[in-house]
């Protein structure tokens, strides 16, 4: 596929893809974005040339670029800002690879395993009604599918809340001595990476999808507990200055 506007290819509910989206709002690239359902996403990156199936993906020029720290890149490239520091380049790997991972299976252990119903809706935000129809009939088998590939369940979902509480204490650390941004004085892609992993955390209103989603209970309330901490409410304040 051939275009002159790169087209980014997202789920609604992934906060990977929200970190891609705003660094491309950030660094003022236009783009289209186009919603994909579960189980399309894996053939449009097949035929895009993609090497693996994962959102986000950006298509431009009969080329792909998989990933949002490769997105990222590709962005501050294009807008001719300065190369990311290596300290930027630390804490957006951690928080890809370890918060990242945790936030959604925290979130899937509990929302996919026993209210599957309401993750759906999520994932068929603003597909066509086709799309929508299809991802219904065969939504017991997305389901079953996503369950076994992020290894989800009840014990599962407490080592991830786990993990997550200890990624929340050490940026809790890292805003302590009353830094507005992680890296340096100035906004940066360690601050879009780590406010958009924590998104589902913190609910910003500027949050395009997670300013609406109802938590299944349990982590409702560990979110209701956690919401007064540094770090939740570092993402809420960057979201509104910068997002």
């Amino acid at each position: 596929m051939r275009t002159n506007t790169p087209v980014l290819y997202v789920f609604a509910i992934s906060h990977y893809c929200e970190k891609a989206r705003w660094a491309l709002d950030h660094f003022g690239i236009d783009y289209e974005l186009r919603y994909v359902a579960p189980g399309e996403h894996g053939e449009i990156a097949r035929k895009l040339g993609a090497p693996k199936s994962s959102v986000p993906y950006l298509s431009l020029d009969g080329r792909v670029i998989q990933g949002s720290a490769n997105i990222i890149s590709w962005a501050e490239e294009k807008s001719g800002s300065t190369p990311f520091s290596a300290a930027c380049g630390e804490i957006e790997r951690r928080i890809d690879d370890v918060a990242g991972v945790h936030v959604r299976r925290f979130y899937y252990s509990e929302a996919l395993v026993e209210y599957p119903s309401t993750v759906r809706p999520i994932f068929t935000r603003d597909l066509s009604f086709a799309k929508k129809m299809k991802i219904g009939l065969a939504w017991g088998k997305i389901r079953k599918i996503m369950m076994a590939r992020m290894d989800l369940g009840a014990q599962q979902g407490e080592e991830s809340k786990a993990i997550v509480d200890a990624e929340l204490a050490w940026i809790d650390g890292l805003l302590a001595d009353g830094r507005d941004y992680l890296v340096g004085d100035d906004f940066s892609r360690a601050d879009i990476a780590v406010a958009s992993i924590l998104s589902p955390l913190a609910l910003p209103p500027e949050h395009p999808v997670y300013n609406r989603v109802n938590h299944p209970p349990r982590m409702a309330d560990d979110i209701t507990r956690w919401e007064q901490r540094p770090t939740l409410q570092w993402v809420r304040d960057i979201y509104s200055k910068h997002r």
